[in-house]
């Protein structure tokens, strides 16, 4: 090899050597003397930090000069104006290395804060009079520019949710006094006048505009917030009927109006719909579920659906027609009739109901449903002949749910209460007069666990238990009621030893429940509880359980062991069910 190809080569070498060792380099900013959100802070503000190490020199140099100037900028926004800084720059064949040694000095705090509403103070929003009376900046604490500036948004922001859309600051002064340590803070804030709803402006749909305002709710007139058109769409999205919902309220803070249309834009749902699907229960058996719905029979929002369901122990058929009354969302008719046949081990019935019912919703999300029920029930219980009743029942239901809609509900409850009566002065075939409440809790045990509690009372006044057919006598046992025992098995017993049912029943439930991998958990329970007449004979079943979280709900296995069973050969009862927990 020649001396000049070894001479390329060589200075090929060492060219390739000195990139890889630039690229190696690291350029450094090292700060000393603080940490945390202010070293993060410097960093930031820093610009020579953001420059590799082959960045030209007199851009290395410009930034430099500008070091002084950004710390104290980074300083000042959490209140340190009285900084000293010693700087410290070097450079290698390979890189430059800046080294800042910070003292941030005494820190400035707020003495003073005056915040005022400089028009309209009676007429103060909760919300609105809060943030004036009550600011997040406190006298003593120490100054934070982003708290300030955050402050400033959120009074402007909540104005102008609750309808002040003309406010604006005419004072926004945050006085600094370094030497004092001290900061001043003086907002005044002019709302200007209020703005208020106007009409509403539908898309065509097919329904009619009177029943659309109804449903969406009558807020002509009404004070404009952000909250109101939150709950105009809440309404709307829920009702079933639309598949999109776009709600543009039309605010022009340049005309001395101060009245704001709503266009709302609707998309409808398909009119009618058709679902089924296959499934298990432990208490049912294979079962297949089917429905049909009319989401608006006509243009008054009127709307139907058809539900049946078959498995080899229940057997239902369903029609249910629904009339909006004043406030759709709210409260509306329901006039059902239904053919329902259920086979268990304690009894056979056949029953063809028809009912009217009432449903509000009450404030508080608290729901209240009244209504009569038309039953003819034809039944056998145990080896007793086959009879039939024919009974009017009306009753009254209230009932809550607080809970979230998650798949796994960490946290929330659910409360029922039914009273339902019959009596021959109303040409029912038994007098009697029923009482049942239910609850259940949902509470978290640290980050994964959560205990699940849930209770059932229920009794029954009445003339003659032998009049009284299997839908109004109390039974036990099953995946939601007693787990170990088999489904509605429990209850007082003939002389024949069959399970006849009782007039009053007591079912209480704990169980743990923790979740090992995202979709799965595992749980231990207790259950007890029975249906009785004057004695209650308490029956317990223990056990553990496997939970998945799938897209459609939560599907729970468990396996149980009857503490009190009768049979001693019967010593565990697998539960499959699908469903929330509230």
């Amino acid at each position: 090899m020649d001396t000049s190809l070894r001479q390329i080569l060589a200075r090929t070498w060492v060219g390739t050597l000195a990139a890889l060792l630039m690229n190696c380099a690291t350029a450094e900013v090292v700060i000393e003397g603080v940490e945390g959100e202010l070293a993060d802070n410097i960093k930031a503000h820093v610009s020579l930090a953001e420059e590799p190490c082959d960045a030209p020199r007199w851009r290395l140099v410009q930034r430099r000069k500008a070091v002084q100037q950004q710390v104290n900028k980074a300083l000042n926004a959490f209140g340190y104006y009285q900084p000293t800084l010693k700087q410290a720059y070097s450079e290698s064949d390979t890189c430059w290395q800046l080294h800042l040694a910070v003292d941030a000095g005494e820190r400035v705090r707020l003495r003073q804060i005056r915040v005022a509403i400089g028009d309209q103070q009676d007429a103060l929003d909760a919300q609105l009079r809060d943030l004036v009376d009550a600011p997040p900046l406190r006298k003593g604490a120490a100054l934070v520019h982003g708290d300030y500036d955050r402050y400033k948004a959120l009074l402007l922001e909540t104005a102008r949710t609750q309808g002040y859309w003309r406010a604006a600051f005419t004072e926004a002064e945050l006085a600094i006094y370094p030497q004092e340590q001290a900061a001043d803070v003086m907002l005044t804030l002019q709302l200007g006048p209020r703005f208020y709803f106007g009409d509403y402006q539908f898309t065509d749909v097919g329904l009619e505009p009177q029943f659309l305002r109804r449903l969406a709710g009558d807020v002509k007139g009404e004070p404009y917030t952000s909250e109101a058109v939150q709950g105009i769409y809440s309404r709307l999205q829920s009702s079933d009927y639309f598949r999109r919902v776009l709600l543009n309220p039309h605010v022009d803070v340049q005309t001395d109006s101060q009245t704001v249309p709503v266009e709302v834009d609707l998309g409808m749902h398909s009119q009618t719909s058709f679902t089924a699907g296959v499934g298990y229960s432990s208490d049912q058996g294979p079962r297949v579920r089917a429905d049909y719905r009319n989401r608006y029979a006509n243009s008054r929002g009127h709307k139907w659906r058809i539900d049946s369901l078959w498995s080899r122990t229940f057997k239902e058929l369903g029609a249910t027609y629904t009339i909006p009354r004043h406030d759709p969302a709210r409260e509306w008719y329901e006039i059902n009739a239904g053919l329902l046949q259920e086979d268990t081990v304690s009894y056979e019935s056949k029953t063809e109901t028809t009912q009217l019912r009432i449903v509000e919703a009450l404030p508080q999300d608290w729901v209240l449903n009244t209504g009569v029920n038309l039953r003819n029930e034809t039944y056998i219980i145990g080896s007793e002949p086959e009879d039939s009743k024919l009974l009017v029942v009306p009753g009254i239901g209230l009932s809550w749910v607080n809970a979230p809609k998650d798949v796994r509900q960490t946290m929330g409850i659910r409360l029922q209460a039914d009273l339902t009566g019959s009596s021959q002065y109303w040409l029912s075939d038994a007098d009697f007069m029923q009482l049942r409440v239910k609850s259940k809790l949902i509470v978290p045990l640290g980050a994964k666990g959560r205990l699940l509690a849930r209770g059932e009372l229920a009794t029954t006044l009445k003339d003659d238990f032998a009049d009284l057919p299997p839908s109004v006598r109390f039974y036990t046992g099953g995946d939601n009621s007693v787990r170990g025992y088999q489904y509605n098995a429990l209850g007082p017993q003939n002389d024949e030893g069959e399970v006849i049912g009782g007039s009053n029943l007591v079912v209480a439930s704990v169980e743990y429940d923790y979740l090992f991998l995202p979709e799965w958990s595992a749980s231990v329970f207790m259950d007890a509880g029975n249906a009785f007449d004057a004695t209650l004979d308490l029956k317990r079943g223990v056990g553990l359980g496997l939970r998945w979280y799938s897209p459609v709900g939560p599907l729970r296995l468990d396996i149980a062991h009857p503490l009190d069973a009768d049979d001693p050969s019967d010593r565990y009862r697998f539960h499959l069910s699908v469903g929330a927990d509230l």
